[in-house]
């Protein structure tokens, strides 16, 4: 969140008596703590008179975990503002720690020491630190026990969403489509219902369906700790779409979930999240237990401290990031006959049945729509439309005629994937030649490799190599170097906690907690050490580099007329980035590689590059992308036509054919 002038807050309007300006950064966690910020503005502004203070700009953060820093707008605006040259103040006021993060003391320290570089200080107005030597040691233990508390409170959360899922409530998220949430109070009674509308936003309805009040479209509604939430039924026509659905994909032949998707869009049926049906939301919809009644929670964990395992509260290994991970079906939690089902159980079943043997359709080999394992299409995963940036699908049609030995005549062709699974309504499918499409660009792969192979080519691939060994930074000893430097600050680290914890048994716990991270911390970074210490420095000469990749420009040419299709695709993805084209303005764009792509076979340092050829590159940090080259074409006639060719690639056109929609 952006800084902003206090001014929206009469209380909090800036002095002019010559006082010390200063910010403030204000934080709550959920938005049931109704009077918590302006609680905390009162109170700053208290102490800010007292001291002699005026405030001048605010940082707000509402309704944000405090428990990481890099999650939180406001907190990273203010620090910005702190190092930017022309900050006005040097002092920031916030309620206490907690406020300011309770994030672990090692993350605080961060950026305590980055705002005390830009000069600012920072001041907790109600935990009473008199500047004593004392304040530190009291600001890590009341910093550590802030982290403490939220991690016990995410095992009190785990244990009531256990408890919840177990009764058959709602244990949170939105309402799948056919839904509302029905809100029960304490006693079990029904108090009010929550639906969401075609345009995005929640209204709220009484237990008779009047309504009560709008919610505009991103705000959330949460329920209190005595409240309950259960699915109900929607609207009756949402309810009908569902059960259509279900109806189109058991009881019509060959009527699959793409086919059902492009029809309620051509019918103008509003999706759950008016965005037009598509082939996965129709699947997610077929595979959604809530419609016959039946909860099934915890199939996935994504809390900062804790996962469910075996109905139980189980830490997870991290910095208290969310992350995704999916569980095992031993730790699912399940419960029957949760809510009012919209759809009988045979149908269901029978739906479940139908996806699972299409799917095996789908991946058996010689399945006729080009999903089959290895897909002969040679720009599969290239080439993307330029009309509405969906991925472009391989496509066969089969005449009904055969040719006089009996085999049947078939076309292919590349067309906008978004136009398939979605409809003409959001893309048209225009169909673009397989063969002169892919004749195109292995030309234009067979230009770069000339270019390269001739004269110059030498010269071209030593200057590009002695580029790329340097944007990777192959020498590792600058990264050793910081990590001995780290390790020498764990140690003091280390030192430092054992001492507190001799000066303060009641702490103990808490110490050697501490001191457990710091022991991992230490380990991960040793052996980061070993690993760079390994690596030999200055083994690497572009010559020897060149000679391996102009070995493999030689043989590439055989790839042209006897490579499978594998091998192929390999060489045009060693020289393409990807592909972008046009339909409704006949044009489009190839990004080529001036170098041919050096891609990472394992986690060692061996690195191949066109049909085997294989070099040592030691690679310690990310490489940057690789530098393109751009091609535009337009089509003259059935032509395929360069409009901007660079380097020494020809602009010999290639023949090609569309056919409309």
């Amino acid at each position: 969140m952006c800084p902003r002038q206090s001014s929206p807050h009469g209380a909090m309007s800036p002095g002019t008596n010559g006082k010390t300006p200063v910010a403030t950064y204000v934080r709550r966690s959920t938005d049931r703590q109704e009077q918590s910020l302006e609680d905390q503005r009162r109170e700053i502004l208290r102490y800010a008179d007292e001291q002699g203070f005026e405030i001048v700009a605010e940082f707000v953060d509402d309704g944000v975990s405090g428990t990481s820093g890099e999650t939180r707008k406001g907190f990273l605006s203010m620090l910005a503002a702190a190092e930017s040259p022309d900050c006005a103040w040097h002092t920031i006021l916030t309620w206490d720690i907690k406020r300011f993060g309770r994030m672990t003391s090692d993350e605080v320290g961060f950026y305590r020491w980055r705002f005390q570089q830009a000069g600012v200080e920072i001041v907790y107005t109600s935990e009473g630190f008199t500047g004593s030597s004392a304040d530190k040691f009291l600001r890590f233990f009341k910093q550590e026990a802030a982290r403490d508390e939220s991690v016990t409170l995410s095992k009190a959360v785990v244990r009531g969403l256990v408890s919840l899922s177990d009764e058959g409530w709602w244990a949170g998220g939105q309402a799948p489509y056919g839904f509302d949430l029905g809100y029960y109070d304490s006693t079990g009674k029904l108090f009010q219902i929550v639906r969401r509308t075609d345009d995005g936003e929640k209204v709220i309805l009484d237990p008779d369906g009047k309504l009560i009040r709008t919610v505009p479209r991103g705000l959330k509604i949460k329920a209190s700790r005595s409240e309950h939430v259960r699915l109900l039924p929607s609207l009756p026509v949402r309810v009908k779409v569902i059960r259509r659905i279900f109806d189109l994909y058991t009881r019509s032949p060959g009527l699959g979930c793409r086919a059902i998707a492009v029809r309620l869009n051509r019918e103008g049926v509003i999706s759950a999240k008016g965005k037009g049906w598509g082939l996965s939301s129709i699947r997610a919809m077929l595979l959604n237990d809530a419609y016959v009644g039946r909860l099934v929670w915890n199939r996935r964990a994504m809390g900062k401290f804790h996962r469910i395992a075996d109905r139980r509260e189980v830490e997870r290994d991290g910095c208290g990031r969310r992350r995704l991970e999916w569980n095992s079906p031993e730790d699912w939690l399940i419960h029957e006959e949760a809510h009012e089902p919209l759809i009988d159980r045979v149908t269901f079943d029978r739906a479940r049945r139908l996806l699972k043997e299409r799917g095996n359709q789908r991946t058996a080999t010689g399945f006729l729509t080009g999903k089959a394992r290895s897909s002969r299409y040679l720009l599969s995963g290239l080439v993307r439309c330029g009309d509405c940036g969906g991925a472009m699908h391989g496509r066969t049609t089969w005449k009904s005629k055969r040719r006089k030995d009996g085999t049947r005549i078939s076309t292919s062709y590349y067309v906008c994937g978004t136009s398939i699974m979605k409809g003409k309504r959001f893309c048209q499918p225009i169909l673009f030649l397989q063969e002169p499409m892919d004749g195109f660009v292995m030309e234009i792969v067979a230009n770069r490799i000339a270019t390269l192979l001739g004269r110059t080519g030498r010269a071209t691939l030593r200057r590009l190599i002695e580029k790329e060994l340097g944007a990777q930074g192959h020498d590792p000893r600058p990264e050793m170097k910081r990590l001995k430097a780290r390790l020498a600050e764990i140690a003091k680290k280390v030192d430092s906690v054992v001492d507190l914890a001799a000066d303060s048994p009641e702490n103990r716990d808490l110490l050697n907690e501490r001191l457990g991270r710091l022991r991992r911390e230490r380990q991960e970074a040793e052996g980061r050490l070993r690993e760079l210490e390994a690596i030999p420095v200055g083994t690497i000469k572009a010559d020897d580099v060149v000679d391996s990749i102009l070995e493999g420009l030689a043989e590439a040419r055989r790839l042209f007329d006897e490579g499978t299709t594998v091998e192929r695709k390999r060489l045009v993805r060693a020289f393409v980035e990807n592909l972008t084209v046009a339909g409704s303005k006949r044009c489009g764009e190839i990004r080529l590689k001036k170098l041919p792509a050096l891609e990472s076979l394992s986690a060692g340092s061996s690195v191949e590059s066109l049909a085997g050829v294989r070099y040592d590159v030691q690679q310690n940090g990310r490489r940057g992308k690789p530098e393109l080259v751009l091609i535009t074409f337009t089509t003259r006639g059935t032509a395929l036509v360069p409009a901007k060719a660079a380097g020494r690639a020809r602009r010999a056109p290639a023949k090609w054919a569309a056919a409309g929609a």
